[in-house]
């Protein structure tokens, strides 16, 4: 069965999709979704890092913080459902390249509130969007249908939790930390995008994953299904003006902010 819709695949519509037989197109659609799925692993042991850190900061009598705590430990089952839903996927975890992954680390040490909750909000709401999708799809595989809706159901209440978090906390911003933040979080949603797609999937279903990777990023397919699943994010943090500057052409470089 497939794991994602196929029109969602990074190689949909492309000569490289062509020559893939229906059997491979759908090991494809399996092995992309393992691979979005670590990421989403990654990006969430980030998250719970800071998380903690903004518990550690702050009031635990306050409701905000508890609720902090709360997300922590809704998180951390989350990833270990996305880690065992990857394995019966047949893919295994890949460390990200050295850029991406010692960027990671530096933003979980230096990132503030405002950072924290758009940098959530940014992958919870594109993970939300996809899931949406696949688990009103009878074509795809029961497992994945099962894993999202459990984390749709659960991630509706963080999300709030981080656009009422983000509100509050930018509002209270000057001018420098902002123009700071923006810079920040383009960067950070620019690397979370462009590592959605793992090479080596390209590679397990016979295609050269250096020429399918550029494939794949002149897409307009794929660009379409990142700009859609980006949308809600986008629109949200345009409104409060965090997605302007030199920060917004990493935006728009990673496929979000459409053709």
């Amino acid at each position: 069965m497939w794991a994602l819709r196929p029109e969602r695949i990074s190689l949909y519509g492309t000569h490289l999709w062509d020559r893939l037989s229906e059997e491979k197109r759908r090991e494809l659609s399996r092995l992309e979704v393992a691979s979005v799925a670590t990421v989403g692993i990654w990006f969430e042991t980030i998250l719970m890092q800071m998380l903690v850190r903004h518990a550690y900061r702050n009031d635990p009598t306050t409701n905000h913080v508890q609720y902090a705590y709360t997300e922590i430990a809704d998180e951390c089952r989350h990833t270990v459902m996305f880690a065992r839903m990857v394995g019966k996927l047949g893919w295994r975890a890949h460390r990200l390249d050295p850029v991406a992954y010692h960027l990671g680390r530096v933003f979980k040490a230096i990132a503030h509130g405002p950072l924290i909750f758009a940098g959530a909000l940014f992958v919870e709401e594109v993970l939300d969007q996809i899931q949406r999708e696949a688990m009103a799809d009878e074509r795809i595989l029961p497992l994945v249908r099962s894993v999202s809706r459990i984390h749709v159901v659960e991630e509706a209440r963080h999300m709030r939790y981080a656009r009422e978090e983000f509100a509050r906390d930018w509002a209270g911003r000057g001018a420098l930390n902002k123009a700071y933040s923006r810079l920040l979080l383009g960067l950070v949603t620019y690397y979370s995008t462009t590592r959605l797609i793992n090479p080596k999937v390209y590679e397990r279903v016979g295609l050269d994953p250096g020429e399918a990777r550029r494939v794949a990023s002149a897409n307009p397919h794929w660009i379409d299904t990142k700009t859609w699943a980006a949308r809600k994010v986008v629109a949200t943090l345009t409104t409060a003006g965090a997605v302007s500057g030199p920060g917004r052409r990493f935006w728009r470089k990673a496929g979000l902010l459409g053709r």
